[in-house]
């Protein structure tokens, strides 16, 4: 009597991973935990690179900045304060007895820092503005590029005499008593001052630094998942764990800078308003908060596909598995 062939109980063992190919997998998984380990800073390494490093990006980038009525305010409070810092009022009040000279003093302060801040507001709210501001903000940049480049000390300033400049020909030509006011009343240029010679020294490490990740790292996180996905033997697999990888480096980089945000809001100088910090903060930080949003969505995607993937092919195994029964 021949023998019975052995009962079938379901769809067939899917098969293990041969030993040879044990040293591919694990070298695979190596390099694409690293890949998506490396995938955060290598972006937030790659922005900051951009924007320090390249003056045209940052003045594009903060261009839009000229048009934020917190940020026009702002800079009409700073630009007339470091005004009246270097006002000259002795010319007005010398002309008056002693005893009346604290009482005018005050009087013209006031007056003339009124009058001073309508014409800053002019130039700032004037549709010229916006060419004044990138010229300003570009010159600053390249001051900032150079002193962290170069040796020696030097402070990084940001000169605003371009704007008193433009409020000084707004008020000659727009208000008679202006041009009076500007020759009896001396106005120098004023500047504010972003980083000390001491603090420029210090930050020449760091600034270094992000300017060698910004470009190595990038391009080791791409190796390292190229490499993996390519020898990864179940290339499906390896394909969601890394949309996965990806997805949390995505929601790590929109943490980062969300935490980012309350500390430097809460590290501003007095001088600069809560409502400007944060519009500077997003504006500066848009493109790298962007790149986390898309990381996070490129990986949702490539997991959600890898998986739907292999959905196909489950259900031509189990029919299979059901005719051979």
């Amino acid at each position: 009597m021949a023998a019975s062939a052995p009962a079938r109980t379901g769809a067939p063992p899917v098969p293990a991973t041969p030993t040879r190919h044990r040293p591919r997998a694990v070298l695979a998984v190596v390099l694409l935990v690293l890949g998506c380990l490396l995938t955060p800073p290598a972006l937030t390494a790659g922005w900051a690179r951009a924007e320090l490093t390249d003056t045209a990006r940052y003045t594009a980038t903060t261009a839009p900045l000229s048009r934020d009525p917190a940020v026009q305010r702002n800079m009409v409070t700073a630009i007339t304060d470091g005004v009246m810092r270097r006002v000259d009022l002795s010319p007005l009040v010398d002309a008056v007895p002693p005893d009346q000279r604290p009482a005018v003093r005050e009087r013209f302060t006031h007056g003339v820092r009124e009058f001073v801040a309508t014409q800053i507001r002019g130039v700032v709210t004037s549709r010229s503005f916006p060419a004044l501001w990138n010229r300003v903000n570009g010159t600053t940049h390249g001051s900032l590029v150079t002193a962290l480049s170069a040796s020696g000390e030097r402070a990084v300033e940001l000169d605003l005499q371009p704007v008193v400049d433009r409020a000084r020909a707004r008020l000659v030509h727009t208000v008679p008593a202006g041009a009076r006011l500007i020759q009896r009343v001396h106005v120098s240029g004023t500047t504010l001052v972003l980083l000390r010679p001491d603090e420029v020294a210090e930050a020449r490490g760091p600034y270094a630094a992000v300017r060698m990740l910004g470009q190595v790292l990038p391009v080791a996180a791409v190796l390292c998942l190229t490499a993996g996905l390519a020898l990864a033997p179940r290339r499906r697999r390896a394909l969601i764990g890394t949309g996965l990888g990806w997805a949390a480096g995505g929601a790590l980089v929109l943490a980062v800078f969300a935490a980012g945000r309350g500390y430097a809001l809460d590290a501003l100088p007095a001088a600069v308003t809560r409502a400007t910090g944060a519009t500077v903060y997003d504006t500066l930080t848009e493109s790298a908060r962007l790149g986390g949003r898309l990381l996070l969505a490129a990986g949702l995607v490539a997991a959600l596909a890898a998986v739907l993937s292999g959905v196909p092919a489950a259900r031509l195994r189990a029919r299979r598995g059901l005719r051979d029964r």
